[in-house]
C-alpha cells in the first residue's frame, strides 16, 4: 500500500495489483466474524480515511445519484423500484473502486458505474430482491392499517364526512398507528441486515445473490453491538448533516459507503 492510501488497523495488507476479484493475499470468511463493539467506530474513521482521498470524486458521485433519483422519481410508482434496482448497481461500483483504492488506485467517478460492467446480473438480481423484499414490507404496512382502520370504525366516520368523529377516532387510533411503524420498523432490520453486504460481497467477492444475502444477515447477526454503536454514529452524523441545508449530505452518505467496505474488509477478510 502506498504511503497516502487510508490504514485500517483491522485490515489486512493489500498487494499491489488493481482488480475487482477477490484479493490473493486475503483469506474470504463465510458469514463473517464477530469483531470488538469499538470497532463500529474503527469503521467510520478509515471510511473517512478513504473519503478524504478523493473527496471531489465522491461528491459528484453523490450528485449524479441524486439527480437520478429525483428524475426517477417523477415515474409514478416504477421509478422508485427502479432506484432500489440501480442502488444495488450503484453500490456495487463504489465497492469496486473503494477496492482499487485500497489496492492502489485513485477512486474515480467512473467507478460508480463499474456495477453496469462487472456482475451485472448479479447485482440486478439483488436489486430485484430488494423491491420484492420492499414490497412485501408494504403489503404487511396496509394489511396492519387496514385492520386498525377498520376496527377503531375510522373507514366508516370517513365516509360519513362527522369531521368531530374522524377527529375522535384519529385520536384514539394513534396508538394503533405508532404500533404499526414500530413492528414495521422491526421487520426492516432483518431486510437492512439481510442486504447491506450483499451488493458488497456480489461485487468483490463474486458470490451469488441468494449466498449474499444470507452472508450479510449472518455478519450482521454476529456483530449487533458493532453495528449498533455505528448506526448511533451515523445517526448524529445525519442530523448535523441536514443542518447547513442538507449540504453535508453530500460528505455523510460518501462516508457510510466507504464506511461500509471499511466493515466489510473487518469482517470478512483476514490474512
Amino acid at each position: 500500500m502506498e504511503p497516502n492510501q487510508p490504514m485500517n488497523p483491522y485490515q489486512p495488507p493489500s498487494v499491489d495489483i488493481i482488480s475487482a476479484t477477490p484479493e490473493i493475499d486475503c483469506q474470504f470468511i463465510e458469514g463473517g466474524r464477530s469483531v470488538p463493539t469499538g470497532n463500529g467506530v474503527s469503521w467510520i474513521s478509515a471510511g473517512w480515511s478513504i473519503f478524504t482521498q478523493a473527496p471531489l470524486s465522491w461528491v459528484v458521485c453523490m450528485v449524479i445519484m441524486l439527480v437520478m433519483a429525483v428524475v426517477l422519481t417523477l415515474l409514478p410508482i416504477i421509478g422508485g423500484f427502479i432506484n432500489y434496482i440501480l442502488f444495488a448497481l450503484f453500490t456495487g461500483g463504489l465497492m469496486i473502486g473503494c477496492q482499487a483504492q485500497h489496492l492502489g488506485r485513485s477512486f474515480e467517478i467512473s467507478d460508480l458505474f463499474a456495477g453496469f460492467k462487472e456482475k451485472t446480473a448479479s447485482l440486478l438480481i439483488v436489486g430485484l430482491l430488494y423491491v420484492v423484499a420492499t414490497l412485501a414490507l408494504l403489503v404487511v404496512a396496509v394489511i396492519l392499517f387496514a385492520v386498525v382502520l377498520g376496527s377503531t370504525g375510522l373507514i366508516g366516520a370517513l365516509m360519513s364526512g362527522d369531521q368531530a368523529d374522524v377527529v375522535a377516532l384519529v385520536g384514539s387510533s394513534f396508538l394503533g398507528f405508532m404500533m404499526i411503524v414500530l413492528v414495521m420498523l422491526a421487520l426492516y432490520v432483518p431486510v437492512a441486515m439481510a442486504f447491506w453486504f450483499a451488493s458488497t460481497l456480489v461485487a468483490l467477492q463474486d458470490i451469488t445473490p441468494m449466498a449474499a444475502i444470507r452472508m450479510s444477515f449472518s455478519a450482521c447477526l454476529k456483530n449487533v453491538m458493532p453495528f449498533l454503536i455505528y448506526g448511533l454514529v451515523f445517526l448524529f452524523i445525519f442530523i448535523i448533516a441536514v443542518l447547513p441545508f442538507g449540504m453535508g449530505l453530500l460528505v455523510a452518505f460518501p462516508l457510510m459507503y466507504a464506511s461500509t467496505y471499511a466493515a466489510y474488509r473487518d469482517i470478512f477478510l483476514a490474512e
